[in-house]
């Protein structure tokens, strides 16, 4: 029965995934393809690019761009978002710095650090200010949604500081947290990307740039085809560390 109940789950997406191709393969027909190649095409691409080695070179830089700026979002943000959530003053003082960070557009800030840093430290300084936001905010909302009831029972009963950050503020803010740390990850692969393909020679971004040039619109899918499998990746190894690790806290 349960493996039963496993092939009814996973046959729709299937059926979906087929139903797409197809559609695919149709509307190629259509149109040249410089326009919409087939998917075949596509794949061929791909591998290509794999056995090339092109797809590992490039894609490890943009990796290892990505999870950095990504890191350094989340080492900066946390302790950011709980100092704002705990202080009104340094809340007053930083919200507004952060509303900045959110609002200012992606090519701005691209072209302020390749003036400011030079071309190659452009991708991780581009995650770091497009992701650390994320962090930020749903920290501080995380602090915020802590029942203030608790707390001062806590203080009527004495209950020490560490017990209390221990059993009422990782609990309460941990969901926060991941939930901003899943939204900062989905962005870091489409921040490093755009930040690459106007500022690198190498990367998943530099290797986008040269296939627009060369007008190789199936290597153009095909990297777009390995950045969102680099993003769902990701994604499902979070979810396992959030599922294996941080349960007793979610």
């Amino acid at each position: 029965m349960k493996n039963s109940s496993l092939l009814t789950r996973g046959l729709p997406p299937l059926f979906g995934l087929a139903f797409f191709l197809a559609v695919w393969q149709a509307a190629s027909g259509f149109y040249h393809h410089v326009i919409l190649p087939p998917p075949g095409e596509v794949v061929r691409s791909f591998f290509s690019l794999a056995l090339s080695g092109q797809l590992w070179k490039h894609g490890s830089q943009s990796v290892a761009r990505g999870l950095t700026g990504f890191a350094l979002a989340v080492a900066a943000g946390t302790p950011v978002g709980l100092l704002i959530g705990l202080n009104s003053i340094a809340a007053a003082l930083l919200r507004p710095l952060v509303v900045v960070f959110q609002v200012t557009p992606l090519v701005s800030w691209l072209l302020l650090a390749m003036i400011w840093l030079g071309f190659s430290r452009v991708p991780v300084f581009v995650v770091f200010v497009t992701t650390v936001p994320l962090i930020v905010i749903n920290t501080f909302q995380g602090v915020k949604s802590i029942d203030p009831q608790l707390l001062q029972m806590a203080a009527v009963f004495r209950i020490s500081r560490a017990r209390v950050v221990r059993e009422i503020y990782l609990p309460q803010v941990a969901p926060y947290l991941m939930a901003g740390v899943s939204g900062a990850l989905g962005v870091t692969w489409k921040a490093v990307a755009m930040a690459e393909f106007l500022s690198v020679q190498f990367g998943i971004g530099a290797g986008m740039a040269v296939a627009r040039m060369n007008l190789e619109t199936s290597a153009l899918f095909a990297w777009t085809i390995f950045l969102i499998g680099l993003g769902l990746a990701t994604d499902r190894l979070l979810a396992h560390f959030t599922r294996h690790k941080l349960s007793h806290w979610m």
